[in-house]
């Protein structure tokens, strides 16, 4: 329930806090009300905060599955009374304490709150400056973190920090805990955020989610920032938490191992397998590394939507094989802005979308699992079982069926392409660097192989472990009113239509064949 609602939060972070769409040009925080339909400032203030349930969300509609509560316990908008609050006569509007829209890194974000929770969300990327610095992959140290950074998030981090400091002083009372949810750009930034809240002196209860983030930080990074609780769901098709690729040379002007392969592979239809294979590697620093509990929404049929995935823990391998084809891609582009572009048609396909791709993909995991419920908890039905294992022995073929091709296949690429980063080198480097290269592949191929070897089983042990109420509910799961909530939530129209995709058409798997 808790990844359902966040990726709804996430869904609204990319709406504006009050004006209608256009705003960005010319930002300036207004004062209530907050009419437009969707905006951040209507569904807080307008209408949760007045016992009225949103069923907008940015441009989206969606059904939270919430109770009415006490004012206290609602979420929570500064109230507006400039002949009462001094500081409001100043300027200060409830948008400008809960909203964040920083026009130098084009950050966004929103934080309220109730008597038991502060609650942060982080918008993704929106447009190509966003990207550009998605992709300034250079390592910086950042101030009270272990590890390096991303210096693009980093950024972005900056101003989130500079904007909840002062909010978290007036508003923490050290007994809540924050939750704190991102899509994409949003996520990798949240990461950021999170690991510093847990360094504050007041050590805060932190729980982070994610959707489809890219990676933040070094493997030192993330080994330092281990404790810190962080549910990151993915989706399977997904290339954008690949990026920062591990290897990723800010520069684009090495020469690297899986380079070589990638060349040495044009024309076979395992290309993107290839610079996967490569065991690409930062030669200048430690390697990007993702941090949390990865958790994989996966269609049951290849190809198929998020409305009708399931969701599991399949461990790093399915997640690298969703990046090898972009990294490709990207590799062998270039032309910075033509890159540029490219990752900004990747970050708009549905997969990686925080509506289409994450918020339904977690709408329908939601429905699922309390179906589930009802078959004694079984995680999967048999059908749907059946239906993944061909996947990931798909996979399994796929990768077992490449080949390196020649070394005079590799030097006709490297010309055809006008590659200069094989320009300064003698015939005979290049000859070391091709089979390295290849050697390197041929390693990386069966580790990856054992890698879905591993994910197989845990599929098979995965589908033993009992899905319980608290699973599906968490601290609510024996509240008198969720029956009757529950009910009158999934008579809604739009909940009812993801019901029956997510739960009718695991009954008919004939149609996932």
């Amino acid at each position: 329930m808790n990844a359902y609602h966040l990726a709804v939060m996430s869904v609204l972070s990319y709406a504006p806090f009050g004006a209608k769409p256009g705003f960005v040009e010319s930002y300036k925080p207004s004062p209530p009300p907050y009419d437009a339909a969707g905006s951040i400032g209507h569904v807080l203030r307008e209408q949760l905060a007045r016992l009225e349930k949103p069923t907008q969300f940015d441009t989206a509609s969606y059904h939270l599955l919430c109770e009415e509560v006490p004012y206290s316990k609602r979420l929570e908008v500064v109230p507006y009374d400039p002949a009462r609050y001094p500081q409001q006569q100043e300027g200060s509007t409830p948008e400008s304490v809960h909203f964040l829209h920083d026009k130098d890194t084009e950050t966004q974000a929103f934080v309220t709150h109730n008597d038991q929770t502060i609650l942060v969300s982080i918008r993704g990327t929106v447009g190509f400056r966003d990207w550009l610095r998605d992709f300034d992959a250079r390592q910086i140290s950042a101030d009270g973190m272990e590890g390096q950074v991303h210096r693009g998030f980093y950024g972005g981090f900056l101003a989130v920090q500079k904007f909840l400091e002062p909010y978290l002083e007036d508003f923490y009372t050290r007994g809540q805990t924050i939750l704190i949810s991102g899509h994409s750009l949003g996520g990798a930034i949240a990461l950021l955020v999170a690991q510093w809240l847990k360094t504050l002196p007041a050590a805060p209860k932190v729980i982070l989610y994610t959707y489809g983030a890219p990676r933040a930080g070094t493997t030192a990074f993330v080994e330092s920032a281990r404790d810190l609780v962080h549910h990151r769901l993915i989706n399977h098709n997904d290339p954008i938490p690949s990026v920062p690729f591990t290897w990723m040379d800010a520069e684009w002007k090495l020469a690297l191992p899986g380079t070589v392969s990638l060349l040495a592979s044009i024309g076979a239809p395992y290309a993107g397998v290839a610079l996967l294979l490569g065991g690409l590697l930062n030669l200048k620093g430690h390697d990007y590394g993702h941090h949390g509990e990865q958790r994989h929404f996966m269609p049951r049929k290849r190809g198929g939507g998020s409305e009708a995935s399931v969701l599991w823990q399949p461990g790093e391998a399915i997640e690298h094989m969703a990046g090898a084809e972009l990294a490709a891609k990207l590799d062998l582009e270039r032309d910075e802005v033509k890159r540029g572009n490219l990752l900004l048609q990747m970050a708009g396909v549905g997969h990686h979308s925080s509506n289409t791709g994450y918020a339904r993909a977690a709408l329908a995991n939601l429905l699922r699992w309390n179906a589930s419920l009802s078959r004694n908890g079984a995680l999967f039905t048999e059908e749907e079982l059946q239906a993944l294992q061909p996947q990931l022995r798909g996979l399994e073929e796929y990768l077992s069926n490449w080949e390196a091709g020649s070394f005079q296949a590799f030097e006709k690429q490297v010309r055809a392409r006008h590659d200069t980063r094989f320009y300064n080198m003698s015939k005979t480097e290049r000859v070391q660097a091709y089979h390295g290269g290849v050697e390197r592949a041929r390693d990386e191929q069966m580790e990856q192989l054992a890698g879905l070897s591993r994910a197989q089983e845990r599929l098979l042990q995965q589908a033993q472990q009992p899905v319980t109420p608290r699973c599906v509910f968490g601290d609510r799961a024996n509240h008198e009113a969720l029956p009757r909530l529950l009910s009158e939530w999934r008579q809604l129209a739009d909940v009812k239509q993801a019901e029956q995709l997510a739960v009718e058409l695991a009954r008919t798997e004939e149609a996932f064949a």
